[in-house]
């Protein structure tokens, strides 16, 4: 079965390090890039770093001993909390349900 399904479609499977690989050509020759209107719009072209985008590379490289996930200002360190709470507030309806099932 699985030799007939790779015959069928060699025609769009595509040789990757002389191997066949399953994946189809239109897939594999995808690459994202923006396009040259988006490209004006960011100040240059791909390998130009804007200075509002130096800026945050140089704030989120710092080693100041931050998470990176909250390195962001004190909005972060809320939806950072919020997400906590809300795992907790998850896992424990989620306990209380299955005890319910268990002891009912």
């Amino acid at each position: 079965m699985q030799r007939n399904f790779i015959t069928k479609f060699r025609p769009l499977l595509r040789e990757v390090n002389g191997c066949n690989s399953l994946a189809p050509m239109l897939i594999l020759n995808r690459s994202i890039q923006p396009s040259p209107i988006e490209m004006n719009k960011c100040g240059g072209g791909p390998g130009k770093i804007t200075p509002k985008m130096a800026k945050l590379q140089k704030q989120f490289q710092e080693n100041d001993g931050k998470p990176v996930f909250l390195k962001g200002g004190g909005m972060d360190n809320v939806l950072y909390r919020l997400t906590l709470l809300l795992c907790l507030v998850g896992t424990l309806g989620d306990i209380y349900l299955w005890f319910g099932y268990i002891l009912a």
